[in-house]
């Protein structure tokens, strides 16, 4: 696991922490509630950005694998392993 998915794993428990106080005493007043949903809207819809930026690096290492593969198997060049890169699992 990266420091990012730590990160944003640490992120998600403290949202549903601010949730307890909603769900087991019943208190929201108006503050908590404007602020805890905007914050926690924001930071959810930027972890799956980023997720879904991962997910993506993913994908095109593994089609870039199968396409090296496919190359090997028909006689072409030996197929050579080289893990993807830092900088192709970072996020925008």
């Amino acid at each position: 696991m990266s420091r990012d998915e730590l990160i944003e794993g640490v992120i998600m428990i403290g949202i549903i922490i601010g949730f307890w106080p909603v769900a087991f005493l019943g208190w929201f007043p108006d503050f908590y509630k404007y602020v805890y949903y905007g914050i926690s809207g924001v930071l959810v819809i930027l972890i799956f950005i980023r997720r879904l930026a991962r997910i993506r690096a993913g994908l095109k290492y593994s089609r870039k694998m199968r396409d090296l593969q496919e190359e090997a198997q028909s006689g072409g060049r030996p197929m050579p392993f080289t893990p993807p890169d830092e900088s192709d699992e970072k996020s925008p």
